[in-house]
């Protein structure tokens, strides 16, 4: 069996590095035209660039995805160079943290608009071009945090438990549609987000030694190990894959820590 997206069309939005890139790279490499979203414009380049050089079809556009405007202009530039959308890959996030009582009404705003309200945004947008699929697959990027959590990390956690509840309404909605929707959450990835925390703590080394022993698997995952699961979930060996939360996290969550 292989895993193939020959000829599909993807958009991966916050692919401008980690998990967003690691997946454009999965997806291109099992055939998959890739458009990728960011609004850091160097990091977007540089994935769809190596989405040409896997041999595909790639385009680079500017878009915050909190912002209806870009998103819809973002969805005509899909339209325009490839006429149809089969995934929507909703990676684009933030997070602060702060406890309660710090965090600002902006910073909860802004977590709420790019984590949740922004996914609400591309697929509202984008449906016009995913109703053109015969393989359309929604899939929302949340994270352990949607399901368990640590201190300081409430804006987050709470959008991310949206977006898992988000993912089962949409299943049944646009499976009317024919579309499928998955929800994946990743738990440690290294990525820029996980080493600038682990930059922040007094012994660098100590802390990654620390967190790669918290897993059975005995390491973190890389943004690969969570594309891998996707590109699978978008093929056609995954069609009867609807509506889940699929934790990506190496174990972790089987563990009770003390």
């Amino acid at each position: 069996m292989e895993i193939s997206l020959q000829d599909r069309v993807a958009l991966v939005t916050g692919g401008a590095q980690g998990i967003g890139a690691g997946i454009a790279r999965v997806l291109a490499k099992a055939g998959a035209d890739v458009v990728v979203c960011d609004i850091q414009d160097d990091g977007g380049q540089a994935t769809s660039q190596a989405v040409k050089e896997l041999g595909r079809k790639s385009l680079y556009v500017h878009a915050d995805v909190a912002r209806p405007d870009e998103v819809e202009a973002m969805m005509k530039e899909v339209e325009s160079a490839f006429g149809r959308l089969d995934i929507l890959v909703n990676n684009a996030g933030i997070e602060y943290f702060r406890s309660i009582e710090e965090t600002t009404i902006e910073e909860w705003d802004r977590t709420h608009d790019v984590d949740l309200k922004g996914v609400f945004l591309t697929i509202k947008l984008g449906l016009p071009l995913l109703k053109k699929s015969d393989h359309g697959v929604v899939i929302n990027i949340a994270s352990v945090h949607s399901l368990a959590t640590v201190p300081d990390l409430g804006a987050y956690a709470a959008a991310k438990a949206g977006l898992a509840g988000l993912t089962r309404s949409l299943a049944m909605d646009l499976g009317r549609l024919g579309i499928r929707a998955i929800c994946v959450s990743p738990g440690f990835i290294d990525s820029p987000m996980m080493q600038a925390w682990v930059d922040s703590t007094p012994n660098r080394q100590e802390t990654l030694d620390r967190v790669n022993a918290m897993h059975p698997v005995g390491r973190v995952g890389t943004p690969e190990d969570v594309g891998n699961f996707i590109a699978f979930a978008c093929s056609d060996l995954g069609t009867f894959i609807d509506g889940i939360n699929m934790v990506i996290d190496g174990g972790i969550l089987t563990k009770m820590h003390h």
